[in-house]
């Protein structure tokens, strides 16, 4: 009876998905997630940091993270976030302790459920990363407070240093034959099985940036596993193919909890998304 239950949760948020986020990856994501043309390039200019960063955090306020927000205040936001980009004060990022710990997506153009967004439901992306054993998760919650959420998708990874080499944009270890999969106690059928590794696919595009300075600000991390849990009841967990890899590009950090990301499926400029973040206490 429980499994039956569960089968039918997996059914019901994998219809929604592919309804929608799925819809969205595949047809609006170059639209919201390509280069954005900056409007006024010396917006921030003469600002400080401070300055900055309150009015990106203006202007994110009604994007609900990025997930309602248009073409034009995506313009507006990263210019904003180039200047501060500008600014860093931490020069090599990938190798400093400042890395570790919780972080909140506070605003991305990535689509779903990368922003938060998982099928039709909002909650909050978060990463923790665990700089001593060279691992990370990525953490979506519905609702965003995590004391009471009734849906999650953790997805585990590893991470290096990158060495600038681009990665195979094909290799994305979503193909049906691609790693296991276990869904509950049961198999999905071929609709469902294709519906759930379209999702996947999404999920698995959440980071992606420029290729410049390599090592010292770039990591290519390695996905491990992702889990679904419905009322904290696992019904998907999906093992990724050895090279299932993304590329970060840390932009900025600095000691005040404040981070940018821009990432990519290969390490190439087109790929890119941003992710701003900050410190979750």
């Amino acid at each position: 009876m429980k499994s039956s239950a569960l089968i039918w949760a997996v059914g019901l948020l994998l219809s929604t998905i592919h309804c929608s986020a799925f819809a969205i990856h595949r047809k609006g994501v170059r639209m919201r997630t390509g280069f954005l043309k900056v409007v006024a390039v010396d917006v921030g200019k003469d600002l400080s940091v401070t300055d900055i960063k309150n009015q990106i955090d203006n202007k994110i306020r009604t994007t609900k993270r990025g997930v309602s927000a248009t073409s034009e205040q995506q313009s507006n936001i990263d210019a904003l976030i180039q200047c501060l980009e500008k600014q860093s004060p931490i020069k090599e990022p990938a190798r400093s302790p400042l890395m570790g710990g919780n972080w909140i997506v506070e605003y991305t153009t990535a689509p779903p459920p990368s922003n938060g967004k998982l099928g039709p439901f909002c909650g909050f992306a978060r990463q923790v990363i665990d700089l001593e054993n060279k691992k990370y998760i990525n953490y979506l919650s519905v609702p965003g407070d995590v004391q009471k959420e009734w849906l999650c998708a953790t997805l585990e990874a590893t991470f290096e240093e990158w060495d600038g080499e681009y990665l195979p944009a094909a290799n994305d270890g979503n193909s049906i034959e691609d790693g296991t999969l276990e869904v509950g106690d049961a198999r999905l059928n071929t609709e469902r099985r294709n519906n759930l590794y379209n999702w996947l696919e999404s999920l698995a595009s959440m980071f992606q940036p420029k290729r410049s300075k390599y090592s010292t600000n770039s990591w290519k991390v390695n996905f491990k596993t992702l889990t679904i849990r419905v009322l904290g009841f696992q019904v998907v967990r999906k093992t990724f193919d050895e090279g299932t890899s993304r590329v970060w590009q840390m932009t900025y950090l600095d000691e005040t909890g404040t981070r940018i990301v821009r990432a990519g499926k290969t390490g190439k400029t087109e790929d890119n998304v941003v992710f701003y973040m900050k410190r979750e206490d």
